[in-house]
């Protein structure tokens, strides 16, 4: 046989170039073929032979997932895209391109079984080839494949087939096909599911050979959609639609490993045990990062002082406790200025707002100075793009107020109102391009928003961006800059929104479920995937993760430990998250990923030492308040 009996859709060659509202000789054919592979609906209208409205919709649907021309056109690059060897399955389903993943099985172990090889290859080389393939799928990890008896009752059933297969016929230059799990079948609702290759109409080869096809780059294709993914537009991917002979193609990319995650998410990097920092501590933990990356801890004693410890070295064990002073009345907020030295900030017993810093990067720290104001919450601190700290907190009149520093590393401005009445702590994030953007809760219990609007610069409105909120803001910054915002709702779930591109709109709000008993603390790892932490109704720590970088979620993961605080998440030099709590002996404890534990525990303070009050006083002035319209409950 020659190379050309094994091009797909032979019938295509002899149909001419057609226009929009042209009829042509055999037509039909383009029209079935788009039909076939999902582009043109079964029961769409369409005139037979013309290229009509809907078959030049359907045809600029197959030139885009093909990344050619998009002209609504049949010439002569689309004839030769069409007439290429290719997978059986559809690319669009239901009229709409196909996404990446399909569905997954819900048992994890699955086992297959051969029935019928071929006679273009000797001996079980055929068998072997596919063996390879399913091999490099496990590989990935989340999925386990046992190869059992014919008779045995397999999850997949795999053999060479005539092309007018029963069950899905490979007429006309198909390859081969198999189906998706349990739950989105397009072939058959039972098991076992099949991966059928044609043994009609093509050549089978072992390795790239001329006019034949590799057995083991077919088989990588067809069980990508056994596991559960669709065709992709990817020109490289496995799971792209096409094949050609003489070639072999035996790596996934990333967008086929992606895919696979999507569906079955790689099991976490594995943490440490819990272990005790000591002390006795009556607030929420507070982390920063030094400028060689050491971590920093920060909480409020029995005595109301600031106390802190570090690690030694970055990624490594910690110092003891030590007194920072002062007497606070909220949580503490940590800043990084420009050159690295941190800056922490609390309210006094005077409800004004008092910070101290280090007085070189690393070093020692300066004495507790205050920058007035009469705030009623905690603060809430930024860094602009041009290094300046920006603090925010709420004032008596229930506003956000700011203050700046006037230089990178300087001296700060007054306070400034941003309006608003606002009924939660405020969160900060930071755009792409460097823009603040604050967060809080509304007198409606939505959650409302102002930013930047250009860099280091003056601010918008406030916008509401709804939803009914039952817990403090936390943001995330993705891989891509993208901000992400995370609450609990009033059914007690984890709900997200995002920015659809960086620096721009919001998408709508989507439930992670669980049952949330604490605030969320978010981190983002060495490859940029967020990861969201809260505390559950058995009071042990739960999380999960993107799967991918700006991607979807896993689900819930226990790391145990009983918590009576909120969890604060820092990330070490190497990337390495660690998270830190309050245990039920008031001790902070924490766990990071792989770390090794310290083995001793630190010794807890028996008291903590006494330290100087808060005196002066400066109130913040009143502001007109900002009219926040109620929104209504989803």
């Amino acid at each position: 046989m020659t190379e050309e009996q094994y091009r797909a859709a032979p019938y295509l060659a002899a149909v001419e170039n057609t226009a929009p509202g042209e009829r042509s000789p055999g037509f039909s054919k383009v029209q079935s073929y788009l039909e076939r592979f999902g582009y043109l609906g079964e029961a769409t209208p369409r005139e037979l032979g013309v290229l009509d409205d809907p078959t030049e919709g359907a045809l600029k649907k197959f030139q885009e997932f093909f990344h050619l021309p998009v002209t609504g056109v049949f010439d002569d690059a689309t004839r030769d895209v069409m007439m290429q060897a290719r997978c059986g399955l559809p690319d669009m389903r239901g009229g709409e391109l196909a996404f990446a993943t399909q569905c997954a099985w819900n048992d994890r172990t699955l086992t297959y079984a051969f029935d019928t090889g071929t006679d273009d290859v000797a001996g079980t080389a055929d068998f072997d080839a596919i063996r390879r393939a399913i091999q490099t799928w496990q590989n990935v990890g989340g999925l386990t494949f046992t190869e059992v008896a014919l008779g045995s009752s397999p999850d997949i059933r795999i053999g060479w087939r005539p092309a007018a297969d029963p069950d899905h016929s490979m007429v006309g230059g198909v390859l081969a096909h198999a189906d998706f799990p349990p739950g989105c079948s397009v072939v058959t609702n039972t098991l076992p599911k099949p991966v059928h290759f044609d043994d009609s109409e093509h050549v089978w080869s072992v390795g790239a050979a001329a006019s034949a096809f590799d057995i083991e780059t077919v088989a990588l294709h067809e069980f990508g959609h056994i596991v559960g993914l669709a065709h992709s537009s990817v020109a490289n991917a496995v799971m792209a639609p096409t094949v050609s002979s003489n070639f072999t193609k035996r790596a996934l990319t990333q967008d086929d490993i992606d895919g696979f995650r999507a569906l079955y998410p790689a099991a976490p990097q594995a943490w440490s045990g819990w272990d005790s920092l000591g002390g006795v501590i009556t607030s929420d933990i507070s982390v920063g990062n030094n400028k060689d990356g050491r971590l920093e801890a920060f909480a409020r004693g029995t005595d109301g002082a600031v106390w802190h410890r570090w690690q030694v070295a970055p990624n490594g064990n910690w110092a003891g406790w030590n007194s920072l002073g002062g007497v606070i009345t909220t949580e503490i907020a940590v800043g990084s200025n420009q050159d690295g030295r941190l800056e922490i900030f609390a309210r006094g017993t005077d409800n004004a707002l008092w910070h101290r810093w280090q007085t070189t990067p690393n070093g020692n720290w300066a004495g507790w100075n205050s920058l007035g104001g009469v705030i009623t919450g905690p603060p809430a601190t930024g860094r602009n793009a041009d290094g300046r700290l920006e603090v925010f907190a709420r004032g008596t009149d229930g506003a956000v107020w700011h203050r700046w520093q006037t230089a990178p590393n300087g001296n700060w401005s007054g306070w400034n109102s941003l309006g608003g009445v606002i009924t939660s702590e405020i969160a900060v994030g930071k755009n792409k391009d460097g823009r603040l953007e604050v967060f809080a809760r509304g007198t409606d219990n939505a959650l409302w928003h102002r930013w930047q609007t250009a860099p280091n610069g003056n601010w918008s409105g406030w916008h509401s961006l709804g939803g009914i909120l039952t817990s403090n803001i936390t943001i995330g910054s993705n891989k891509d800059g993208r901000l992400e915002a995370f609450v609990r709702g009033t059914d007690n779930a984890l709900w997200h929104m995002w920015q659809t591109a960086p620096n721009s709109g919001w998408s709508g709000w989507q439930s992670l479920g669980g049952i949330l008993t604490s605030d969320i603390a978010v981190g983002k790892n060495a490859s940029g995937r967020l990861e969201a932490f809260v505390r559950g109704t058995d009071n042990a720590l739960w999380h999960m993760w993107q799967t991918a970088p700006n991607s979807g979620w896993s689900g819930w993961h226990s790391l145990g430990g009983i918590l009576t605080s909120n969890i604060t998440v820092g990330s070490n030099a190497d990337g390495r998250l660690e998270v830190f709590v309050r245990g039920t002996d008031n001790a902070m404890w924490h766990r990071c990923r792989t770390c090794r534990s310290s083995r001793k525990r630190p010794p807890r303070p028996r008291r903590w030492q006494a330290a100087r009050t808060y005196r002066p006083t400066v109130a913040l002035p009143r502001a007109s308040r900002c009219r926040l319209a109620p929104w209504p409950a989803a």
